[in-house]
């Protein structure tokens, strides 16, 4: 029997996946949650005193979070007051953010900046490993904290690949028979990453000048940050092929419009906090070809000239490669073969579940992290 682990929040269905496969490994695993699936899963209100007692009141024998920061600094307070030891899951470059919201808060930028530097530096201090998504992230966590980069990896999340590759065509509202279409599946949550949006509506512009038939959508996941969705809208609104361009909210259906469309695009602009933008992930269990910048971890999902092309942030490079891709099908979906296949052998939840598990019973041992 390996580690008892406790996954103290997480995203919830990943959670619940990962914890299936840690079972699989022999470990011993128990969520807490302020949401999940029924009966799998302990109610833990997401709030600092509340999830504090409920933390105080178990005693596993490694903690697991990937969020910040009530859980992440009650799992310091806990590996400080009660010496248990805990691993932090960076799922994406956190300074980006935190300086955005430090810039909001009444105190002024200098003093909230401090704040959230000086927190961060707590957690990834206790922290028994830091687990990064991504070579990237690992490398600018590295750079950015140096004192905790012996404590880093990396560990590439899994995808729901059965999910992704069993999607169904369906029409598309507003677009005619023989449109081609291009798809951006995004999470409007930061300006600087939002800002990849501005990247391929401009390269619309060279695109429909030799496709006019082209067009694209962008899904925009959008929880609290609409000021970013409302600013691009106008944004768009201004291209003389608005029309073009089509943006929709917080789909349920992302298999579907993924199996609809002929190319995905995706732009991420460097000192964005994306890390490893699951997106990707998502086009190529698809077996959708993909046109991206070479920023973030974009480069560690897409092979350039195999699975896709990989472009500097710039509107007529990301252009170009999309055109000549949208003149040849039959490319197309032998990049898209391949990168759905390269997602199968590199991303999938077993070798996640394998690799955690590996790392957690060398903590539990009390021998070296990595």
């Amino acid at each position: 029997m390996g580690p008892d682990l406790a996954i103290f929040f997480g995203r919830p269905l990943r959670s619940q996946v990962l914890a299936e496969e840690l079972r699989a490994q022999g470990l011993s695993v128990t969520i807490y949650n302020d949401e999940g699936m029924s009966g799998t899963y302990t109610p833990t209100p997401l709030a600092v005193l509340p999830a504090l007692s409920r933390l105080f009141s178990t005693r596993h024998q490694i903690y697991l979070t990937s969020s910040c920061f009530v859980p992440a600094f009650s799992l310091y307070l806990n590996w400080l007051l009660r010496g248990l030891p805990y691993v932090f899951n960076a799922v994406g470059s956190m300074s980006p953010t935190y300086r955005e919201r430090a810039a909001c808060r009444l105190l002024g930028p200098r003093v909230g900046r401090w704040f959230y530097d000086a927190l961060l530096h707590r957690i990834l201090l206790g922290a028994r490993a830091i687990v990064c998504n991504s070579q990237y992230l690992q490398g600018r966590l590295a750079h950015e904290f140096p004192r905790h980069a012996a404590k880093m990896l990396t560990i590439y999340n899994g995808i729901e690949f059965e999910r992704f590759a069993s999607g169904q065509p369906m029409p598309t509202n507003g677009t005619s028979a023989d449109s081609v279409k291009l798809l951006a599946v995004m999470t409007w949550d930061h300006e600087r990453k939002s800002a990849g949006a501005r990247l391929l509506i401009e390269a619309m512009g060279p695109i429909t000048q030799k496709v006019p038939q082209a067009c694209l959508t962008i899904v925009a996941h959008v929880r609290y940050h609409w000021r970013y969705a409302h600013a691009i809208e106008a944004f768009a609104a201004t291209k003389p092929w608005s029309s073009a361009i089509k943006i929709l909210y917080n789909q349920t259906n992302i298999p579907d419009l993924l199996a609809s469309s002929d190319l995905f695009v995706y732009a991420t602009p460097p000192e964005s906090n994306d890390s490893l933008p699951r997106a990707l992930l998502e086009a190529h269990a698809a077996g959708l070809p993909i046109v991206t910048t070479a920023t973030a971890g974009c480069p560690e999902v897409v092979e350039d000239a195999v699975t896709g092309h990989v472009v500097s942030y710039d509107t007529q490079a990301l252009a170009m490669r999309a055109l000549e891709l949208l003149a040849d099908s039959q490319t197309r979906r032998a990049m898209g073969a391949r990168g759905q296949q390269h997602v199968r052998e590199r991303f999938s939840w077993q070798q996640m579940g394998i690799a955690y598990a590996s790392l957690l019973r060398q903590i539990s041992a009390g021998g070296p992290t990595l």
